[in-house]
């Protein structure tokens, strides 16, 4: 079982929105998927909700505490091959618990300095836990091609890969919406093609799955 964690320092990245629908997209490639919700605001719980009961994708909501213990019985008990956390989008203890178990970090940007600037605490928090990390830029204006780039730019100065891009559209709100996942709610659409995309990338940067 791996374990994929969404963490960012600044709200309004859509990082529940990229949470709920790689969890998705990940379901769809054949994984057992557990979404953990550890944000005080539950609003991937919430969407859980709306979804209802799945047999490919199982939605929890518990404290940055729990986490660890929650991650051991999901091992032992051996149904999933994936847990997804979303954790507080705010830096501090619970966000270093949120992390502690993660095989890989995907923390979403928006395409701004300022955004840029505000992920050097959760890079420098991974960095020191000796966790893998890649970034995705998130929420992009498809008609801003250089704001992206030099988005793309700076975070490639921080040492980073060059990141994947998904552009805002209306696809991920009514989506959540629904309780689904976009490539659920429009499978033949340009962000279910990017989601798509991005949960290929974080399956390279996982541990294989295990086989059996």
């Amino acid at each position: 079982m791996r374990v994929l964690t969404l963490t960012t320092q600044k709200g309004g990245a859509g990082k529940t929105t990229l949470a709920t629908s790689l969890a998705v997209a990940a379901a769809q490639d054949g994984e057992q998927v557990i979404a953990i919700d550890l944000d005080p605001q539950g609003t991937l719980y919430a969407w859980g909700l709306r979804r209802g009961e799945r047999e490919d994708l199982v939605v929890d909501r518990i404290e940055s505490s729990g986490l660890a213990g929650a991650i051991r019985n999901a091992r032992a008990n051996g149904g999933a091959s994936l847990v997804v956390v979303d954790t507080p989008g705010i830096h501090g203890p619970a966000l270093a618990l949120g992390v502690a178990d993660a095989d890989f970090a995907l923390i979403p940007v928006k395409p701004s300095l300022f955004d840029v600037e505000a992920t050097r605490p959760v890079v420098k928090l991974l960095r020191q836990t000796g966790k893998r990390f890649g970034f995705v830029l998130n929420q992009v204006n498809v008609s801003s091609g250089a704001r992206n780039l030099d988005a793309a730019g700076a975070l490639v100065a921080e040492g980073a890969a060059p990141p994947p891009m998904i552009a805002a559209r209306n696809d991920f709100l009514d989506a959540a919406t629904a309780g689904l996942g976009v490539t659920e709610f429009a499978p033949k659409g340009r962000s279910a093609a990017e989601i798509r995309f991005l949960w290929q990338y974080v399956k390279t940067q996982l541990p294989p799955k295990a086989e059996g």
